[in-house]
């Protein structure tokens, strides 16, 4: 059980990054600098056709619902209570990856389900830092924290240049979305190391 919790992270990860990346592929106009990411899953966008939207939407549904197990191994490595609190915003944000595919962008709960993503991981990986730094473990802290101080970063440059919704919003985006699972594949891979070593 514990093997496919540490599993379910990894396989969601690569779900939401084939979907994401497939999309981009076959889209008939989609550009990193003048798109959201949310336009390949949107009925009727330049960027959308019922390939990009199939493979965008239903990636991202099927990536939160997969990767809800994952919780297991937060939960199991946490060292505090602060860490098995991060299993909460951890589940959310998978949540609200499968609203962004449930409620394509245009719809009244696409911007709730996108923050709620986005919001939740940065929440999720701070819990998780501090409650590495709360059990000494500095290293495993130290790259959590930065993980956060990146994904935050992101977003701050972003909505210092102007209106958050304008093209491009796919670059900070990306960068989220990036930090996000290099952070799960991590969390999973010291998962297994940790276990393997005794």
């Amino acid at each position: 059980m514990d093997d496919l919790a540490r599993v379910s992270g990894v396989v969601a990860v690569c779900i939401a990054a084939v979907g994401i990346a497939g999309a981009a592929l076959a889209s008939p106009a989609f550009a990193v600098t003048g798109n959201a990411l949310s336009d390949l899953g949107q009925p009727g966008n330049p960027a959308a056709t019922p390939v990009t939207t199939l493979l965008f939407d239903g990636g991202l549904i099927l990536a939160g619902v997969v990767g809800l197990p994952f919780s297991v191994v937060l939960w199991r490595r946490s060292e505090t209570s602060i860490g098995r609190v991060a299993v909460v915003p951890f589940a959310v944000a998978l949540l609200g990856m499968a609203g962004v595919g449930l409620f394509p962008a245009g719809r009244p709960l696409h911007v709730p389900a996108a923050l709620t993503l986005y919001l939740g991981s940065m929440v999720a990986m701070t819990l998780a830092g501090v409650d590495s730094g709360l059990a000494g473990k500095r290293r495993r802290a130290a790259v959590t924290l930065s993980f956060v101080a990146v994904h935050v970063a992101g977003w701050w440059w972003w909505a210092a240049g102007g209106p958050v919704p304008r093209p491009g919003l796919a670059v900070p985006e990306l960068l989220g979305a990036a930090v996000f699972a290099a952070w799960v594949v991590l969390t999973a891979v010291g998962e297994r190391s940790g276990r393997s070593g005794g």
